[in-house]
């Protein structure tokens, strides 16, 4: 497909990736998915898998996800290199949304952000009523905090709680605040390794969970409904600019992630693995099972001192 020529106040951070990282299915590719986190959990896989098993032989086809994160995301779909558009920021997609370039097409799930540290927790923070007045103990002590300097929808959560407290700890070389270019399982690993707190998305923290990858952390704050300043929606957007037949393709399973089929995948998906889901439906608003008071155990997350079970 030929790639869209533009400019947008949408801010690219680093390369755009145009060539799929996974390819689901058999057959001419129907369409491509843009996504970054979701697509690291095995999310995109499931539902993509799922969605084509139902067309059944006689419709072959693939589907391509090419990962990139959020704001990447929307500039990949502006330049044509994908036709569905998973992304995690409302203001960034409202600009595309009035450049001319998308078009919105609601939220899909729900993921969220969560904010993790070592479980001796030196800054003091368990039992905090915010995220400001966490991020406020944290810097006050000193205590060892990762960010990932990655321009991901997590780094402009991340800066925008800091600058509620009045902070710019990026720019001021703080010792105290380590600043890599880290995916989020690497994020996620990394963190629970070095004994520091972060602020990561439970979708991931789970998977690295059931990976083996996390020991030492806790969970300290997450949304507790589905209005909460940690929620990390996912919302897609399409374009204007994909071609009729794409474009009938990409709707036809924005109406199958709406479904209760979708829904279904969205809702279990994780649990087996990890103890917990780990995102939740639009019918659920978020999650219900909190990470709060719970640990990693035997690479599932412990709640009320047991292995989460289904």
């Amino acid at each position: 497909m030929a790639a869209q020529v533009g400019r947008s106040a949408v801010q690219q951070h680093g390369p755009i990736a145009s060539a799929p990282k996974e390819i689901y299915g058999d057959g001419p590719v129907l369409f491509r998915i843009g996504n970054g986190g979701a697509g690291g959990t095995g999310l995109i896989a499931a539902l993509a898998t799922d969605y084509l098993s139902q067309r059944g032989p006689s419709f072959p086809g693939s589907i391509e996800w090419i990962c990139n994160h959020s704001r990447n995301t929307q500039i990949a779909l502006l330049h044509g290199y994908i036709d569905l558009a998973l992304t995690y920021e409302r203001e960034q997609e409202e600009i595309s949304v009035s450049e001319g370039w998308a078009t919105p097409e609601g939220c899909v799930f729900h993921d969220h952000f969560c904010l993790a540290g070592p479980r001796d927790d030196p800054a003091g923070i368990r039992g905090v009523k915010s995220v400001v007045e966490a991020f406020d103990c944290i810097a006050a002590r000193k205590a060892l905090f990762h960010s990932r300097s990655d321009g991901s929808a997590t780094m402009w959560k991340e800066r925008g709680i800091w600058q509620r407290c009045h902070r710019r700890p990026w720019a001021d070389n703080a010792g105290w605040y380590i600043q890599s270019p880290c995916i989020p399982s690497e994020a996620v690993a990394r963190a629970d390794a070095e004994g520091a707190y972060l602020l990561c998305d439970r979708s991931t923290l789970l998977t690295q969970t059931a990976k083996g990858a996390v020991a030492n952390l806790a969970v300290f704050l997450e949304p507790t409904d589905a209005w909460h300043e940690l929620m990390n929606s996912c919302y897609a957007l399409t374009s204007p600019a994909t071609p009729k037949e794409t474009a009938h393709e990409v709707g036809l399973f924005l109406g199958y992630l709406k479904s209760p089929r979708g829904r279904r995948v969205v809702a279990e998906y994780g649990a087996e693995r990890a103890g917990l889901p780990l995102f939740a439906t639009l019918g659920e608003g978020y999650a219900r099972s909190p990470l709060v008071g719970g640990q990693s155990k035997n690479k599932r997350w412990a709640t009320g001192g047991k292995a989460a079970k289904l």
